[in-house]
């Protein structure tokens, strides 16, 4: 084709010509894409509030972050979710509208709230950057949902510190809690109620900030942390002490087991349990390029992972 341009030298000739060449040129930094890009329409507003439970995250922080935000008129929609100790919104603009303004009207109402718990953190507010799905990875094997969850949480690790992507969401469990279940004779042979285990629990598995420390070179934020997270720092809980210094501890009367909230969350990959990992990129991260960056961690981790545990790439 090109001989053909240079033999017929014509002015419109050698404008095709210039056009092709500088196509070919530029073809191989060409950002590959799945889908066009589109512009971002949502804020994130995130708060911790150390130490507190589901419903009291959503009755002290997200109600009061959900009033803020209606006041805002280029709002199309918005959610709070609340879980242990933390509390995640997500404001979506009206379509239209200029997200520099959008967000600064989120930051105004946000900072404008003067009733949120004292032990409350400040909120993180910021653009949610659009991600696109590159690929998931299914890794199956492991029969306990906690193993296989941990087994996952590595993985994720691993691959964002040493593949070009954005980010890694973990799917196939609920939330996970501790469970503690004690029968009904231990509690009458002891006189207690499971109202003031409860409390007793809550009492002596606390995390919470202590104040601030000033100093004439910096200062130090205090906090005080003894959560218990693990089986073994709940079973240590004293549920009962006697003048003589006897004790009564959580693991004498109840069962204690780690577990996930919702059974039906479970995800089967062939037929078996499984984790999948769905890896996505920015807008600016080649397709491509991110595919094969997880293609070889996969692969590599093939080969070294303990017997019985699978990784399969799959939604490609």
């Amino acid at each position: 084709m090109i001989r053909w341009f240079a033999d017929h030298p014509t002015a419109a000739n050698l404008t095709m010509l210039a056009i092709i060449l500088l196509g070919t040129l530029a073809l191989p930094g060409l950002q590959r894409e799945t889908f066009p890009a589109v512009e971002n329409d949502m804020v994130s507003v995130m708060a911790i509030y150390p130490g507190a439970t589901a419903e009291e995250v959503e009755d002290a922080v997200c109600r009061r972050i959900e009033e803020a935000l209606e006041k805002i008129t280029d709002l199309d929609e918005m959610h709070c979710e609340s879980s242990e100790g933390l509390a995640k919104a997500t404001a979506v603009m009206s379509e239209g509208s200029s997200m520099p303004q959008f967000l600064d009207e989120v930051k105004s109402e946000v900072d404008a709230i003067s009733d949120f718990p004292g032990q409350i953190e400040s909120p993180v507010i910021e653009e949610l950057g659009r991600t696109d799905l590159v690929i998931s990875i299914a890794i199956t094997g492991p029969t306990d949902p906690v193993i296989l969850k941990a087994y996952a949480e590595d993985v994720k690790s691993r691959l964002l510190a040493t593949a070009e992507i954005a980010n890694i969401e973990i799917d196939g469990f609920s939330d996970h809690h501790i469970r503690v279940e004690i029968p009904a004779n231990r509690l009458r042979q002891f006189g207690l109620s499971i109202a003031e285990v409860a409390t007793r629990i809550k009492s002596q598995s606390v995390s919470t900030p202590a104040g601030r420390l000033e100093g004439d070179q910096e200062d130090l934020l205090l906090r005080f942390d003894d959560q218990r997270k693990t089986i073994e720092e709940i079973s240590d809980l004293v549920v009962i002490s006697g003048a003589s210094g006897a004790t009564i501890r959580l693991g004498d009367i109840a069962t204690i087991s780690n577990r996930f909230d919702r059974d039906e969350a479970r995800i089967l990959f062939n037929g078996q349990r499984a984790a999948i990992l769905r890896v996505t990129k920015t807008l600016e991260q080649d397709v491509l390029s991110a595919y094969q960056d997880v293609a070889d961690f996969v692969e590599q981790e093939n080969r070294q992972s303990p017997v019985g545990v699978k990784l399969d790439l799959t939604q490609d």
